[in-house]
């Protein structure tokens, strides 16, 4: 299994930070290779597959999130273009699948907890401002 969806509209992605680990990355940050930036949060799981959610966001609304200007809920709830991705990754070697979900419609009980923040230095990371993918 994958943990970053391959061969999709979302582009060639790569983690930029994991912020939470259980036995996987479960909530992390990622960019493609046009420079979209992507939180992504690991949501559920089948017998076949892993399902997650993954907000685009601007590096402005990033830094705000990495910085603890914004909660986790409301960084997916609140997403600047007004939809989440859902994304599953198969077990083998399956393409990934996803679907656009309007942020009215996410189940919020899947989203981290209201009050969730990170609390990171707000710096530009030195991996999006100078190194390629």
């Amino acid at each position: 299994m994958s943990l970053l969806p391959k061969s999709t509209s979302l582009g060639n992605l790569e983690i930029i930070e994991v912020y939470e680990y259980y036995d996987k990355p479960c909530l992390f940050s990622c960019r493609n290779e046009a420079g979209e930036i992507f939180l992504g949060v690991w949501v559920d799981e089948t017998p076949n597959s892993d399902i997650w959610f993954y907000v685009p966001m601007s590096l402005r609304k990033f830094q705000s999130v990495r910085s603890g200007g914004i909660d986790l809920k409301d960084a997916f709830l609140t997403a600047e273009d007004g939809f989440v991705f859902k994304v599953l990754t198969s077990n083998d070697d399956s393409p990934s699948k996803i679907v656009s979900i309007s942020c009215e419609m996410l189940n919020e009980d899947l989203l981290p907890m209201a009050g969730e923040f990170l609390n990171y230095n707000t710096e530009i990371l030195d991996i999006l401002d100078t190194q390629p993918l």
